[in-house]
């Protein structure tokens, strides 16, 4: 077992949260995965661990500093960078993996840069800490082993694959300009990657696919800025409720598509209402002096299937969608295939 000199402690520049252990969210991180969380020595460990909050762009792992801690996503998203901010990301890191791991292995620094790009909070487990518990738990012990292979199985991948993927964000930017959502091309991305951790996880997933009622006519009778405005207005709407991990994006003119991971088709069917009468209720703001109408949505929900691709889903998503419509707008139709 490798230990650190007092004088070789890692210093971090950190806001600790003051969270407290939840055992079902801690089962639902890579790292606690079938742990018994009620045995004592594991408590007792948890204790010495610290959650810390992250803000958009703060670096968790740098290159130029020899890494002591595991940390383990709880909420938020992080992007892995071979240097700057400015170069393109690699790939990104989901609420319940970890980083850091391989780095207190080999006791090096780490070999990319790791830092925030939304607000995140990570458990922060110390390289010691993380020994005792491998220690009293087999079954961490295992997941790390775990977690360990498919970082070294996937490593050849993200290298094949980060050219291409610097070629795709050099293409399209990730944000749409009217509404600051991401835009249609970062949606192809990230939401295939949710899919394909939902099949290796078999985890729920569901979607959410929404059209504004009447946009062409809103557009006609008060004009492109108005109508502008009212997606400004829509997007701000959709965004604001969801959850950190949930993911929204303009998906072209005055469609918007969200995705719901680990969310069953139950709850994602509420979000859609909740969603529907918040932008219902919205203020569309004023244009040259007039109060503009409040607007609608239609909204049409589906879930994840074994085989599905992210075509499919939309495509199921876009049939409910159209049935909500046909029903007479400011409505949600879930998938006859859901």
């Amino acid at each position: 077992m490798t230990t650190v000199a007092p004088e070789e402690k890692q210093t971090i520049m950190t806001k600790i949260v003051p969270l407290e252990h939840d055992a079902l969210m801690l089962s639902r991180l890579q790292l606690f995965r079938n742990v018994d969380l009620k045995n004592p020595d594991i408590l007792a460990l948890l204790d010495e661990c610290q959650y810390r909050e992250l803000d958009v762009d703060e670096v968790l792992l740098s290159t130029e500093e020899v890494n002591r801690y595991l940390y383990v996503l709880v909420s938020g998203r992080l992007v892995i960078q071979i240097g700057t901010f400015e170069d393109v990301p690699l790939t990104t890191v989901e609420p319940g993996e970890c980083v850091g791991e391989m780095s207190i292995i080999d006791d090096r620094a780490p070999s990319a840069q790791v830092s925030a790009s939304e607000v995140t909070v990570v458990l922060q487990i110390e390289q010691e800490v993380l020994w005792r518990l491998v220690s009293v738990s087999h079954e961490i012990s295992r997941n790390l082993l775990y977690i360990m292979s498919e970082r070294v199985r996937y490593s050849n991948l993200v290298i094949a694959d980060s050219l291409e993927m610097q070629r795709k964000y050099q293409r399209y930017a990730t944000i749409d300009a009217l509404t600051g959502l991401h835009n249609r091309g970062w949606l192809d991305d990230a939401f295939e990657r949710e899919i394909k951790r939902t099949e290796r996880d078999a985890l729920p997933l569901s979607m959410i696919m929404i059209d504004v009622d009447n946009f062409k006519h809103f557009n006609d009778t008060y004009g492109h800025l108005a109508g502008d405005q009212v997606l400004v207005t829509v997007g701000e709407n959709l965004r604001k409720p969801l959850r950190p991990n949930d993911m929204v994006a303009r998906f072209g003119g005055e469609e918007f598509c969200v995705l719901l991971p680990e969310t069953k088709l139950e709850y994602a069917l509420e979000v859609a209402e909740r969603l529907r009468e918040r932008v219902s209720k919205a203020d569309t703001g004023i244009i040259d002096g007039q109060q503009l109408p409040k607007v609608t949505i239609s909204l049409g929900v589906t879930a994840y299937k074994p085989g599905y691709s992210l075509d499919t889903m939309i495509a199921s998503a876009d049939v409910a969608m159209y049935h909500a419509k046909k029903k007479g707008r400011n409505c949600v139709q879930v998938a006859a295939d859901a």
